[in-house]
């Protein structure tokens, strides 16, 4: 990975020439870790933890716990697939070979028999034991980091409605910039947050440059990107699951 410096303007972060003294031996992208766009739910450990201005439906930076502006824009976009352990050990699909919670494997092959198997709803409705995401690899104008907006069960919907407005509209992903927002639903179960997308417009001449810049470093190493998992399992079951 480059050490080039990122430097803050006005119009949001731009790559500089400079280099970023300290990382001369160079920063293998396998060991870092892209935050996610953490939609806070009613299980989330940051209302327990009482962090300011987060809320219910609040939109956070995984890592920091800084709540996160609406506007983003996606830069290229892959998919995994993540099957938990059940934390209660009543449920039939509760695996003792592994912790309440644990992640029991975790692919982005979407032709491992394990994804083609486990992801699917069962021949009489049965619910599938393991998670897809679909994830967008993401700047936030003014936010030194990239990072992954992911949907699934719920917001899945989401994902591919913001996956068909980037493809038809033509052009680059990151040509377009939109509004990541929440919308509270209820049904019989409970109420929960939903991620939902809306479209903002052309980007600017920098942000394009930058997210060029970011498509060009990580798009072609997805094998390789560690998304901040966290208590990700808490976020997709703090919402009712299909």
């Amino acid at each position: 990975m480059s050490n080039e410096v990122i430097e803050k303007t006005q119009t949001g972060l731009v790559p500089s020439t400079q280099p970023q003294r300290g990382f001369e031996g160079g920063v293998d992208q396998e060991d870092l870790i892209i935050p996610r766009a953490k939609l806070i739910q009613a299980l989330s450990p940051e209302l327990a933890e009482g962090v300011d201005g987060i809320k219910i439906g609040s939109i956070i930076n995984s890592l920091t716990k800084e709540v996160l502006a609406q506007d983003f824009i996606p830069i290229f976009t892959f998919k995994n697939f993540i099957r938990f352990n059940p934390r209660s050990k009543d449920d039939p699909n509760f695996d003792g070979d592994y912790e309440p919670g644990a992640v029991i494997w975790k692919s982005i092959d979407p032709t491992d028999p394990r994804v083609k198997e486990q992801t699917k709803f069962g021949p009489n409705g049965e619910k599938p034991v393991a998670t897809t995401f679909i994830n967008f690899f993401s700047y936030f104008p003014g936010v030194s980091m990239p990072i992954i907006v992911s949907f699934s069960k719920t917001s899945y919907k989401a994902g591919k409605n913001l996956l068909s407005l980037a493809k038809f509209c033509g052009g680059d992903m990151f040509s377009r910039k939109y509004k990541l927002v929440s919308q509270m639903e209820t049904n019989d179960v409970a109420t929960y947050s939903v991620l939902k997308v809306k479209p903002v417009g052309a980007v600017t001449p920098e942000e394009f440059q930058l997210c060029e810049r970011l498509w060009n470093e990580f798009s072609s190493k997805v094998e390789a990107i560690q998304v901040h998992e966290g208590d990700v399992q808490e976020d997709v079951e703090g919402k009712r699951p299909y």
